[in-house]
């Protein structure tokens, strides 16, 4: 059946697919005078019936097969590839952390033999001690300085006798002295440590005190000391060796997204850096662990933080504060484990939270009462989280087992503050220009000679720690005239850093940082 045009009676033998109309030849003539632009969209019906004919349905399926075939081959190819990669570099994690994971058992083990040998050395200083006060009938047994006793009761644990535990010490201790007074109640207790039985040594020395030796080792009982300390000095090689091939930097940020980086084991040689980060109002947001520094927040970046590489040089990550509220002056400080703990802030003035430096992750962790600022300085020390609070005659300290606040008075206005993560704040009053150390557990307060920096116009206070006998507090401000340094061992201050290039380092981070 055909159909035919209904005005001309003809058959139809066009279709423009433009506006999906059968033609007859005439009508055609017509369609393109009225639709010039459909002449490319007209074809003949015979035109698509060959076309058609001649299409095979078997070869479009071998096309569309042969096609579905290579697809999946090549599939298969790149995921054998990336499983190939994936296992070399399994492979290659095992090759490097097997010798990580060797070199860290070595130096475990060789601090826990110094550690054994220095108990072994303090309880024979502890014996002599007691000889030669027996002697003298001075009926003091006292360690003559050695073991300072601390009235304070510490829980005793067994992550107190850990490695980790005691590197963590041994860093934060300022001298051998204080290494041993901090862990008087766990490593070198003299009830753990008593390796001699003192009384039967006592009745010994008094049976032969006509002996020579006893004589002169009790006449001079310092000379046992200079041989101890000799001893202590072969089996400390490596440690030493180790503690000599660190670098101390003081790494300065500033309002230009930049970074001055000072290295202190270097006769202060200097380096300006360059990140693409706004720094300001981050003075108490950075905390330094290993080679790196983190820091969190700022006038401008309220919800970002970043991770920088000292080693390189360079920003590891930038990313966004999530599952917290992000702020500027966010008080910072680290538990030596897993956790940055995040104190306050310039807006939000009642939270702790904290970050997991391992996933990277924030969580909310504790909400503070009100009635508190934002903090100049924050510092874990034995299980509890002290916080200086800006302009108020106040600390707080927050037990992290417990999750309890005791509120702790002090007697100065805090303008900027850091510490020493050992129980120290150095804290800076400009308005009454007071510079003090306080101590957290004493609660003691000790008024420090620095007129320079107190009379300097709003600096920032840093602590660094240059040599196990040497440390110091640094400060920096807008203008280079603010750059002073303070020896805490000296108790004096003077200028410092005047011939750098000038940066305004105001509410700026700045850290210590040893690797």
């Amino acid at each position: 059946m055909t159909i035919k045009c209904l005005n001309h009676q003809r058959s139809h033998e066009f279709i423009c697919y433009q506006c999906n109309c059968l033609m007859c030849s005439k009508c055609i003539t017509i369609h393109i005078k009225d639709h010039p632009d459909h002449s490319d969209k007209i074809e003949h019906i015979d035109e698509i019936k060959d076309s058609l004919s001649t299409l095979k349905l078997d070869d479009i399926i071998d096309f569309t097969t042969t096609n579905n075939s290579g697809s999946t081959n090549s599939m298969s190819a790149i995921e054998n590839h990336f499983e190939q990669l994936h296992q070399h570099l399994l492979l290659d994690v095992l090759i490097v952390e097997r010798d990580i994971i060797n070199d860290k058992h070595t130096i475990t083990n060789q601090i826990d033999k110094n550690i054994m040998n220095l108990k072994y050395l303090i309880n024979i200083i502890i014996l002599f001690n007691k000889l030669y006060n027996n002697n003298n009938s001075s009926g003091d047994n006292s360690s003559s300085g050695i073991i300072n006793e601390d009235t304070s009761i510490i829980p005793d644990t067994t992550t107190l006798y850990s490695t980790t535990t005691i590197m963590e010490s041994i860093t934060t201790s300022s001298s051998l002295q204080s290494f041993i007074n901090h862990n008087n109640q766990t490593l070198f207790n003299d009830y753990n440590n008593n390796y001699f039985n003192d009384d039967v040594l006592i009745q010994h020395h008094s049976y032969y005190s006509s002996s020579i030796l006893v004589k002169s080792s009790i006449v001079q009982p310092f000379i046992l000391v200079d041989i101890v300390a000799s001893d202590a000095s072969i089996t400390t090689t490596t440690t030493t060796n180790n503690n000599d091939n660190k670098q101390s930097y003081i790494f300065i940020t500033h309002q230009a997204k930049g970074a001055t980086l000072i290295n202190t084991s270097n006769n202060n040689s200097i380096e300006e850096l360059k990140f693409d980060y706004q720094f300001d109002g981050t003075y108490s947001s950075i905390v330094s662990i290993g080679e790196y520094i983190y820091i969190f927040g700022g006038y401008n970046n309220e919800n970002k933080w970043i991770k920088i590489s000292i080693r390189s040089k360079s920003v590891e990550h930038i990313g966004d504060i999530e599952g917290i509220k992000g702020d500027s002056d966010i008080s910072v400080c680290y538990d030596g484990q897993d956790h940055i703990y995040l104190v306050n802030g310039r807006n939000i003035k009642n939270r702790i939270d904290r970050f997991n430096i391992k996933t990277m992750k924030f969580e909310s962790y504790h909400q503070l009462p009100f009635g508190y600022n934002n903090q100049a300085s924050s510092m874990i020390f034995k299980g509890s989280l002290y916080s200086i609070s800006c302009n108020q005659y106040k600390l707080f300290q927050f037990d992290l087992t417990n999750r309890t606040i005791t509120d702790h008075q002090i007697d100065i206005i805090p303008l900027s503050s850091c510490h020493d993560n050992n129980g120290n704040f150095f804290i800076l009053d400009v308005t009454n220009k007071r510079f003090i150390k306080y101590n957290v557990e004493t609660k003691q307060t000790i008024n420090l000679n620095a007129d320079h920096l107190v009379n300097a116009q709003y600096p920032f206070v840093m602590y660094h720690r240059e040599s196990p006998t040497s440390s110091y507090i640094y400060s920096f401000c807008n203008s280079l005239d603010s750059n002073f340094k303070y020896s805490i061992e000296s108790n004096q201050c003077e200028p410092i850093f005047r011939d750098i290039k000038n940066h305004n380092s105001s509410w700026c981070a700045s850290s210590s940082i040893t690797f």
